[in-house]
């Protein structure tokens, strides 16, 4: 089996990592046209560690610290929190790229692996999420460097090795890989650990279970040690508290439709086609190990706001290098050659317009006129290279009901289903949520706070879903409090005061 060229591969590797590096870091600051509130949830999160704060054991977050500590590592040596940022991602992609390397070259053929290499690297640089939207967000980072680390130990499960096999290597990558979920977010640990287990049990690849083993309980002991064990006990009290959240139990399409409704039912019947046409091509333990590996790409799909499908990417690289020769095998008629290059191409083409929006998103992000953003956290002028664009950051926008009393459409009330206005301490809160606006709310609600004359350091419960005002005012964050709300009263017990927008962007 034919292997890729080392130096090409190599090249092309260095090429897409410095090139998305460059287009990224150019403008000099970090550019936002998209997701401010989960932006303002990152720079909330950010700033509490960079006071000392810990995940978990000083705040609640259902995100791993990995999520955090490679822009944790720049902001605590200088940088602006927008290079601390954009740089985090380069030292992702650095630390990655051996691991992507050798998993293209010892599991590809050359052209598939070229093109996997290109990929890999630039969803770890990308500045979108990815999705058709072109605005430009760190939102979700987290989520681009799973399915990274998810495309190596997919192929490392399922791929056979071209050449010598090398099964320690394999197992440590695996081991790591598997790892780095629980440190980062651990729903891709759940999800792809048993189709990876089967696979591994069913083709007795024992050396690599056994090496993957030690790994894991190695970075396991080596965790408890230095975060210690309240902080696992407090990881898990908030992984169970969002996992039975009636807030935000999906991060959008509930799960039954996103697998079948008319915009993705398309995703579901390649997935399912893919395991009849690699069954059919004689590769059964893979097909058995797709039997539970793909349900987990469904649901972390589900669970990841936009439900874009990054699961074909290993996908379609797997159907290629287990394609039998022309002729080899006919089914019903079919060469199976044919078909798994037919649905190589479909899935290629579905998943285009989102591979297009990540490997454009920096050249997006190059070419912005600097001038139509703004500080994104005015009163930290030192951060002042984070910015948000201002149409964005200042276009108030909210949904509001109108068919209340008095108004001419409250006979249509009780039909249209709606609840009865919530009040608080007596007072009534209209039905309204904020879509925009995100600064100028900022900006308002803390003017009128520093009219207030609270105390200094005081600390705010906020009954949104974003709170972090004390990054614009004279406050402390909320001890044990939520930086992003799932549902819970975090924090209240410590609260000093709490905060209750009339409207706000719950």
């Amino acid at each position: 089996m034919s292997r890729p060229s080392p130096l090409i591969l190599l090249s092309i590797l260095i090429a897409s990592l410095v090139g998305n590096a460059w287009f990224g870091l150019r403008p000099g600051a970090l550019l936002v046209s998209a997701h401010e509130g989960d932006t303002f949830h990152l720079l909330d999160i950010l700033f509490r560690m960079e006071q000392g704060l810990v995940p978990h054991n000083d705040f609640m977050t259902p995100l791993g610290v990995l999520a955090f500590l490679p822009i944790e590592f720049f902001l605590t040596r200088g940088f602006g929190i927008g290079q601390a940022i954009l740089w985090s991602q380069v030292l992702v992609a650095s630390l990655l790229s051996p691991a992507i390397f050798y998993t293209a070259w010892s599991r590809l053929t050359p052209k598939t692996a070229y093109v996997f290499v290109w990929v890999t690297i630039t969803l770890v640089l990308a500045l979108s999420f990815g999705g058709t939207e072109p605005g430009l967000s760190m939102s979700m980072h987290y989520n681009r460097w799973a399915w990274a680390v998810g495309f190596i130990v997919i192929l490392l499960a399922f791929a056979p090795a071209r050449g010598r096999d090398m099964p320690v290597t394999d197992g440590v990558l695996l081991g790591l890989g598997l790892s780095f979920f629980v440190f980062l977010k651990v729903t891709f640990f759940a999800a792809l650990l048993p189709g990876i287990a089967l696979i591994l049990v069913m083709k007795k690849r024992w050396t690599v279970i056994a090496a993957a083993v030690v790994t894991g309980v190695l970075a396991a002991l080596v965790s408890l040690y230095l975060a210690g064990g309240e902080f696992w006990l407090r990881y898990i009290g908030d992984l169970l508290t969002v996992a039975g959240s009636e807030v935000r139990p999906h991060a959008g399409t509930p799960f039954v439709e996103m697998l079948s409704q008319s915009s993705t039912i398309a995703l579901t019947a390649v997935g399912l086609i893919i395991y009849l046409l690699i069954s059919r091509a004689g590769h059964l333990e893979e097909a058995f190990g797709l039997l539970l590996l793909l349900p987990g790409c469904f649901f972390i799909t589900y669970q990841n706001f936009g439900n874009d499908p990054k699961w074909l990417v290993p996908m379609i690289a797997l159907m290629l290098v287990l394609r039998p020769a022309p002729g080899e095998r006919v089914v019903y008629g079919m060469d199976i050659h044919t078909g798994l290059t037919a649905i190589s191409t479909a899935a290629i083409l579905l998943f285009l317009p989102s591979a297009m929006t990540l490997a454009m998103s920096p050249l997006r992000h190059s070419a912005q006129d600097i001038t139509t953003y703004e500080p994104m956290l005015p009163a930290l002028p030192a951060h002042a290279d984070i910015m948000v664009r201002s149409d964005r950051a200042k276009t108030v926008t909210a949904l509001l009901e109108l068919d209340l009393p008095g108004s001419p459409w409250f006979k249509y009330r009780e039909v249209a289903g709606r609840e009865e206005p919530e009040t608080l301490f007596g007072v009534p809160l209209p039905a309204c949520e904020l879509q925009a606006g995100t600064l100028a709310w900022f900006n308002e609600i803390s003017a009128d706070l520093a009219e207030a004359d609270l105390p200094s350091e005081s600390q705010l419960f906020v009954t949104d879903i974003i709170a972090a005002f004390w990054l614009f005012g004279d406050f402390a964050p909320l001890q044990d409090g939520a930086p992003w709300y799932y549902g819970n009263l975090s924090g209240l017990e410590n609260a000093d005061y709490v905060l209750a927008p009339k409207c706000g962007f719950v």
